[in-house]
């Protein structure tokens, strides 16, 4: 059995709390300095998480692939001091350093919510959220997709499976987006069937409308340590924005 990580011991709420509080200093900075060091927090944390290295760049990688599309775009569309010229378009500086502030933000959230927030489960999170004072609604709702989304899929690869069986090949013509459109009604109405079966289901079950939480938590000293050290690292990232624009 894997040895659990000192972050795991960690109370959901601590973990929500102050990754939303990272995020926000993260975001709002524009500092680069101050950007490397937040990812660099986020490393460590995702190393003491013991995340799975590959699983992890492999997420990681599929949004970068848009932060890319980021950095080759900004430079030219942002005015500024130029640094190249590509078929008559002058690339700025000013828009090479935005593209990579907003790849070193994205990279560096990410990574925090992978580590703290990711590996959460369903009852874990939701009884968090409900603590931390969330709507109701919103929790249901968040919880209703976690849960879901993976059998919107199965159904998805279903259908896509009994095209095949039926010799259907994707090409760019009429035919080929009118039966995707016919895929993604059926996915609609199928999701919408099952949503009043398993509705029909929870109502059996006693659902009024309410989450119920189940799961006890205790707030511990290693919870307050874990708050006081990310509240100490998120206002350095606040206070290196400072220095550096002053």
């Amino acid at each position: 059995m894997a040895k659990q990580s000192l972050l795991q011991k960690i109370d959901p709420r601590a973990r929500i709390a102050c990754t939303l509080l990272f995020a926000f200093a993260v975001v709002l900075s524009e500092q680069l300095i101050a950007l490397i060091f937040a990812l660099t927090i986020s490393v460590i944390v995702a190393v003491v998480a013991k995340l799975a290295v590959a699983k992890t760049l492999k997420k990681l990688a599929a949004m970068d692939i848009f932060m890319l599309y980021l950095l080759l775009m900004l430079p030219f569309t942002v005015p500024g001091d130029g640094f190249i010229m590509l078929f008559g378009f002058q690339g700025s500086w000013q828009g090479l350093e935005q593209g990579i502030k907003i790849t070193l933000k994205a990279n560096a959230v990410v990574l925090m919510l992978f580590a703290t927030v990711a590996n959460l489960s369903s009852s874990a999170l939701g009884s968090a959220l409900q603590a931390l004072k969330v709507s109701n609604k919103l929790i249901q709702l968040l919880l209703f997709t976690l849960r879901y989304l993976s059998v919107i899929e199965d159904e998805y690869k279903r259908l896509r499976r009994s095209m095949r069986a039926r010799a259907f090949v994707m090409k760019f013509n009429w035919h080929s987006w009118k039966s995707i459109g016919n895929l993604i009604a059926m996915l609609l109405v199928r999701s919408m069937h099952r949503s009043q079966r398993i509705l029909k289901a929870m109502k059996c079950r006693g659902y009024n409308g309410q989450l119920v939480s189940y799961l006890p938590m205790r707030w511990q000293p290693i919870d307050s340590a874990y708050c006081a050290a990310m509240a100490l690292l998120t206002t350095v990232i606040i206070v290196i924005n400072f220095i550096h624009v002053s």
